[in-house]
């Protein structure tokens, strides 16, 4: 029997958004508005702009939530953009003459979330959506829905995902929004007198009011300052709120100093554990702008990292202080991590990365939104240079790589609006010294991608991973699979990555065997029999990722904590 250890949250506090003002008429204050995310999650909190205290918390029950303020009355509407464990989302209210929450509800659709809001002159609430680009509105007279149908102009394409923002109103009272499937979009005018929709060639010059998308107030929620912009010059003052909401881990590994260091979804925060110390430690930020670092991967004594969006690749040395630099967006000599900027090609999302039999770094990306496929990136470390190997039907989900060629795992979905052209995931082996594909298969016929792929020393065949819940073998000498079996439990859809599937991580532990996580089971493929077998329960489950550090001893995502697994415990005498 083996061991779990729950070593906690490594980063608290790193997702965090709001900035929105309004006036209290009730206790006569202006109030700052914060928000805290994440995916067990969110807590709006409202800040005295004048004593800096916060005078309002409130839970709400979803991962990330954005807000508009009705002025002439105080109200604060508040429009959820996910669920936790739902795709659900809701309208919510906060008023100064009862100062909590009420919930709303949602218009009768399914499978929707809200994406933009904007107040009409009819006094009604207009509220686009995604995936399906619907444009909705809500009464808060008579708390009544309207459903007023998807705006973008033909054609409709099944299953495309499509963004209805609305930015803006005219001096007619039409409601003026952005479609965005493919960039840059179009633009559409809907009348709600006649509830016809008209496609515009510009935005019109003739606007009521218009929707900037940015706070009146700037906002620093992380480190707890905010800049007060009634007065001149700005003033920047700090409030009291204390993070409590956690991010889940996304990137694991194992670092060239020994030490565990992994990210969490939606923060671009790196951490470490050391095992020596037993110390759980939040890094920071990094320097750039961006959602999330995807993973982290060891070369020599450095650890490199990619970030979304614009597939940011950057690289961290342990030895030297930490020194973001985000004056710079940490692409300074002297910055720590190291930004050196897009890989380039449009690709958006740097998933995995490996370590190939040349000596460069391998990254598996998918393009930016709206554009189909995805690539094979090349970082190489030496001197720095970049370069896409660009796949335009799919993007690549895994990368793995031994001393003959870096092994890829794709995936049918491109950027996020794009129109999948393809049905089945594959597996291809790249050879660097020809920079070129030199073969690919379909392993496993039902599946859309191939999640996670790794390599045992031992039989050197290659092990995928893929969104059925299936693990397969594949020999590179006979370029076949030679065996597949059926896990008993998906993958974790990680609510953050941009994903309709379960990723199954693997890795290859030091004994040979293939360790995995699916959402509620640890296994390992015991290599000389061919046999699956389950481990201990872990205490948490939506696992993700997994890496072996000392022998016999795993650490794995579970939600926003990081676990310890040993596979023998301890003996304990008295």
């Amino acid at each position: 029997m083996g061991v779990y250890f729950d070593l906690g949250r490594p980063v608290v506090g790193g997702w965090m958004g709001g900035g929105w003002v309004s006036h209290d008429p009730v206790r006569r204050v202006d109030l700052l508005w914060g928000a805290e995310f994440g995916q067990e999650g969110a807590v709006l909190f409202g800040v005295n702009v004048d004593t800096g205290a916060v005078v309002e918390r409130h839970r709400i029950g979803a991962r990330e939530f954005s807000a508009i303020v009705q002025h002439a009355t105080g109200t604060l509407w508040i429009y959820t953009y996910h669920g936790i464990n739902q795709p659900g989302n809701l309208l919510l209210s906060w008023r100064p003459e009862t100062r909590r929450l009420t919930s709303h509800g949602f218009p009768p659709l399914s499978g929707q979330r809200f994406v933009g809001a904007i107040f009409g002159l009819d006094g009604r609430l207009y509220l686009g959506t995604h995936p399906h680009g619907h444009l909705v509105s809500f009464d808060p007279q008579d708390e009544t829905w309207r459903d007023h149908g998807c705006q973008a102009p033909p054609p409709i394409i099944p299953d495309q995902h499509i963004w209805c923002r609305p930015v803006a109103v005219t001096e007619d009272g039409a409601i003026v929004c952005n479609i965005v499937r493919e960039r840059p979009g179009q633009i559409i005018a809907f009348h709600p007198r006649t509830g016809e929709t008209r496609q515009l060639t510009e935005m019109p010059g003739e606007l009521v009011h218009r929707s900037t998308g940015q706070p009146k107030v700037t906002a620093n929620m992380r480190e707890r300052t905010y800049t007060d912009a009634r007065h001149a010059p700005p003033v920047t003052r700090r409030f009291d709120y204390e993070p409590c909401v956690a991010t889940d881990i996304v990137g694991l590994n194992k670092g060239p100093d020994g030490k565990i260091y992994g990210s969490t979804i939606i923060s671009m925060h790196l951490f470490c554990f050391d095992p020596q110390t037993r110390e759980l430690k939040d890094l920071g930020r990094v320097g750039w702008d961006g959602g999330e670092i995807y993973d982290v991967i060891a070369y020599k004594d450095k650890l490199y990292m990619g970030s979304y969006t614009g597939a940011h690749f950057a690289v961290y040395d342990p030895s030297k202080p930490w020194n973001p630099r985000p004056d710079t967006q940490g692409m300074a000599e002297d910055a720590n991590p190291r930004n050196f900027g897009p890989l380039g090609e449009d690709m958006n999302r740097p998933f995995e990365y490996a370590v190939g039999p040349d000596d460069r770094l391998y990254i598996a990306c998918r393009a930016n939104y709206g554009i189909p496929g995805g690539g094979l990136a090349r970082f190489d470390p030496q001197t720095e240079a970049k370069k896409v190997f660009r796949d335009p039907a799919q993007s690549v989900q895994s990368v793995a790589a031994d001393d003959r060629y870096v092994y890829g795992g794709t995936s049918i979905r491109g950027g996020r609006g794009c129109v999948d052209v393809t049905t089945q995931a594959k597996l291809f082996l790249f050879d660097p010294q020809r920079e070129r594909r030199v073969y690919e298969c379909v392993p496993v016929a039902e599946a859309i991608a191939v999640t996670s792929l790794a390599i045992s020393p031992v039989t050197r065949l290659i092990y995928g991973a893929t969104d059925t819940g299936h693990l397969f073998a594949f020999d590179c000498d006979e370029r076949q699979v030679v065996k597949v079996w059926k896990l008993r439990s998906q993958g974790t859809p990680l609510m953050g990555v941009p994903e309709a599937y379960g990723i199954i991580h693997l890795t290859a532990g030091s004994d040979g065997d293939i360790y995995g996580v699916t959402r509620t089971d640890v296994f390992k493929l015991d290599v000389s029999l061919d046999r699956v077998i389950y481990l201990d329960p872990p205490p948490i489950p939506d696992l993700y990722q997994i890496v072996e550090g000392a022998p016999g001893v795993f650490y794995i995502g579970a939600r926003s904590h990081l676990l310890e697994y040993h596979l023998k415990d301890t003996p304990h005498y008295r």
